[in-house]
């Protein structure tokens, strides 16, 4: 969609989305526990923090996975499991096998309910 852009026009998009608010607290009210709790477990025992942060903010060309869309998050999660998606190495990939369909949906609920960072 980008592809005809100038440099120019994309350093003032970046500067415009750059002074964008941050999006507002997730109300940590009416959450499943258990999905939360699966969800926790799942992100420790794959080691999503390892490269996502601990705070799953990402960085530099890892992406951010705190408080993304949960269907956006599980789109995501079962293309790179199923190796539709191709990231800039194997390392997601190789992550995710082994991971039934439903811990696919508890760490993309936990991660689209993670509480947020403070800046």
């Amino acid at each position: 969609m980008a592809k005809g852009l100038s440099d120019s026009d994309l350093r003032a998009f970046s500067e415009y989305i750059g002074k964008l608010p941050p999006p507002p607290e997730v109300p940590m009210q009416g959450l499943v526990p258990e999905r939360m709790a699966r969800g926790a477990r799942l992100t420790q025992e794959h080691r999503c923090a390892s490269c996502h942060g601990a705070d799953f903010s990402g960085g530099k060309q890892v992406a951010r996975l705190a408080n993304q869309r949960e269907d956006y998050l599980l789109q995501t999660l079962k293309g790179f499991q199923s190796g539709e998606r191709l990231g800039y190495t194997t390392a997601m990939n190789e992550t995710l096998v082994g991971i039934t369909h439903e811990g696919l949906e508890d760490i993309a609920y936990y991660l689209a309910n993670a509480p947020r960072a403070k800046p």
